[in-house]
């Protein structure tokens, strides 16, 4: 899979370098380049897809289990209002003294709370990769159902190959012409 998505973007970004070395174009004209490279890849690896009969297994599983969150909120320690009130530190030595001890425990606080700020964001990052994958997976996966009607049909599968594209791509061309009109 990962293949395919360098394979993409070197694809994209080739192509729009050989079509655009002795012109500017606006940014307008680049989206709508690069918009269709992708979707005429996509409906390449679609109906080509269909047509020699690929299937899609669900090899990966499930991502989220109520034990895996039960887990990940089990190890997670909670945090507690505090109410900190710093002392008035005086001048001399008592108040240097005061100080440090009060910089090394407010160091200690903030490697907590970075601690805690990062099994968020990876528990983040995780929820996202999740949703991705269940969008492009499953999506591509309710495509692939119907290679069996149309393996080695090369019509039905341009056919069904063209309807997925424009269902899939078209949203996008949709907001690039949005943007373009409202800018």
């Amino acid at each position: 899979m990962s293949y395919s998505t360098i394979g993409i973007i070197v694809l994209v970004i080739v192509s729009i370098w050989l079509s655009g070395r002795g012109s500017h174009r606006s940014l307008f004209q680049n989206s709508i380049l690069s918009t269709s490279i992708l979707a005429i890849s996509f409906f390449l690896f679609i109906s080509l897809g269909l047509y020699y009969g690929f299937k899609l297994k669900d090899n990966i599983g499930n991502i989220f289990t109520k034990e895996r969150i039960k887990k990940i909120s089990d190890n997670t320690p909670e945090i507690g209002s505090f109410d900190f009130d710093g002392p008035a530190v005086g001048d001399g030595i008592g108040g240097i003294i005061l100080s440090i001890l009060l910089w090394i425990l407010f160091s200690i606080v903030l490697i907590f709370l970075l601690y805690f700020l990062g099994v968020f964001f990876w528990t983040v990052i995780l929820l996202f990769t999740a949703m991705l994958y269940w969008i492009f997976f499953r999506a591509l996966r309710l495509i692939f159902k119907n290679s069996r009607h149309c393996k080695g049909n090369l019509l039905k599968s341009i056919g069904i190959g063209f309807f997925y594209s424009l269902l899939y791509i078209s949203w996008i061309y949709g907001i690039i012409f949005l943007v373009n009109y409202l800018g």
